[in-house]
């Protein structure tokens, strides 16, 4: 069925010597030496300066995800630009062009359903080819793309060009994060992984602010400008993609240890390099000498299976949050609350700036709080949801409770960018086992694309005037939803801050309670 991918005949020699349960004194001296060399016993200032090439290269790869973000918000910004809805919805009596709610849903949902497929197809094709590969067939792929959405004048053909971009955008993501997660030391994985939102937000910010520039035009360049500045990033990504190392852990999965080595000199300026490549190496050897082969399937097999689940729920949990219907739909909203389209453009691009300060927030949260900042992130967004729904019930709902709403909504995102947001992305790279990570990462971002279509179809029929017409009550269903989340997120999210993926093979082997991550010693079973 093309899902499983058998190990590399060359891959099963490795330089490490095999690890035994109980360590001598020697086997300690190496261990505390691959900790130093991964960077788990590293400070971060440290960190910075010897690894900061590596960090720099994760960037890069990172730049795709602007593409995942702006096509987002341009999908959702763009339903509030007249000349759009007047080319591709229709006119009202009274001269107001109107979107229907079922175009709305399939405008939003295709590049979801394409989002899917690449997600998938990248799981396949990139554990062959290698990460860089795979970006520069991302890229391709997105130009074409925006080539037939610039010129479609018809729904059908528009809708063509969001699908095929769709998929461009699924393999944009998984190969940032997988890159992110294989490329840096354990003290710098987690703030690079999350710099994966980052570009995201960025992407939202710079689609609200063309959407702002343009989006007023009476011509057709109100909505064919925004899909041409796609044309930038994989332009950008091109050049530069195949000056970039490949990851060190593909290195050795393919039994080219000489090159690994060659891209670990090239990521850091100090530390021991062999230390590292050895502790590439003996994760690789331990994972691969559990299993003959590695496939889709083999992500719902033993100890990956919990590990697949929680990629997948984390996911979930950033659906049910409510971020669709603040992100996508914020705009569109604002202007259904009653505020003036010129300032419903203003404050669309001021909930994704804010979106960016939460980012940066993240870093401090992801390095000196931990992964189950989770939890209390959504605490606080599951309570801003329910103050929403009640002041759209309250009596006297008038324009000034409509802008409290709207206040709140960028409050929100801040929290969401500041948690939930980049702590998905980081959980996603660090939970999947090296063997299985472009599997199981991709299995994460179908799930995300999965519930982003359920949203894609639902939300509009709750906000739409001719629908639902529910406005802020939508806050109440998300509150719903977010109660559930929260309750996940404490009892089964484990803390995976500080940890080497070899001790996060240990410790998932051992069934250690998610509760119990965090205080967790397993230094005696380490080598």
């Amino acid at each position: 069925m093309g899902l499983e991918q058998e190990k590399p005949a060359d891959s099963v020699h490795m330089e490490a010597t095999p690890a035994t349960m109980d360590m001598d004194l020697a086997d300690m001296k190496k261990s505390e030496q691959t900790e130093e060399a991964s960077g788990s016993a590293m400070s971060l200032k440290v960190a910075l300066t010897n690894y900061r090439n590596s960090m720099l290269y994760s960037l890069f790869f990172c730049f795709s995800a602007v593409l995942w973000g702006y096509d987002m918000q341009i999908s959702g910004g763009l339903l509030a630009a007249p000349e759009f809805r007047a080319v591709f919805g229709y006119t009202q009596a009274d001269g107001t062009s109107i979107l229907p709610a079922e175009w709305q849903a399939a405008f939003n949902m295709i590049a979801t359903v394409g989002g899917m497929g690449g997600s998938l197809i990248c799981g396949l094709i990139s554990p062959w080819v290698g990460r860089r590969m795979t970006l520069t067939i991302a890229c391709f792929i997105s130009i074409g793309s925006v080539f037939i959405q610039f010129f479609a004048f018809v729904p059908g053909v528009l809708l063509a060009g969001k699908l095929i971009n769709g998929i461009s955008l699924g393999m944009f993501l998984v190969t940032a994060c997988a890159y992110c997660s294989e490329a840096c030391p354990v003290v710098l994985r987690g703030i690079t992984i999350s710099m994966v939102n980052l570009f995201v937000v960025v992407g939202q910010l710079l689609g609200n602010c063309l959407i702002k520039a343009f989006g007023a035009r009476t011509d057709t360049f109100a909505y064919r400008i925004p899909f041409a500045f796609q044309w930038v990033f994989p332009v950008i990504l091109l050049s530069g993609v195949w000056f970039c190392p490949e990851s060190p852990y593909w290195c050795v999965q393919r039994g080219k240890h000489a090159e690994a080595k060659k891209v670990l000199e090239r990521f850091q300026t100090g530390g021991n390099i062999d230390s590292w490549l050895v502790e590439i190496q003996e994760t690789v050897r331990i994972e691969e000498e559990s299993a003959n082969s590695a496939g889709y399937i083999d992500c719902f097999r033993g100890t990956d299976l919990r590990r697949t689940l929680i990629i997948m729920a984390v996911w979930t949990i950033n659906s049910f949050s409510g971020v669709n219907f603040v992100l996508s739909y914020s705009t569109y909203f604002f202007q259904i609350a009653g505020i003036p389209t010129s300032s419903s453009f203003d404050m669309g691009v001021g909930v994704t700036a804010v979106g960016v300060v939460g980012n940066i927030g993240s870093w401090w949260v992801i390095n000196i709080i931990g992964r189950r900042a989770l939890f209390p992130g959504m605490v606080v967004l599951t309570v801003i949801l329910l103050v929403i729904g009640i002041l759209d019930v309250v009596p006297g709902y008038n324009s000034s409770v409509a802008m409290g709403q709207c206040v709140l909504i960028i409050i929100w995102n801040f929290f969401y960018d500041l948690t939930l947001g980049p702590l998905g992305y980081v959980i996603c790279g660090e939970m999947s086992s090296t063997r299985l990570r472009s599997y199981t990462v991709s299995i994460g971002f179908f799930t995300q694309n999965f519930w982003t279509l359920i949203m894609t179809l639902t939300v509009p029929y709750m906000i739409n005037p001719d629908q639902g017409n529910l406005r802020g009550k939508t806050g109440f269903i998300f509150f719903a939803f977010s109660i559930i989340a929260a309750v996940w997120t404490y009892f089964c999210l484990p803390e995976t801050k500080g940890r080497t993926f070899e001790q996060l093979d240990h410790m998932f082997t051992q069934k250690i309670s998610a509760r119990k991550f965090a205080e967790y010693d397993d230094s005696p079973h380490e080598g």
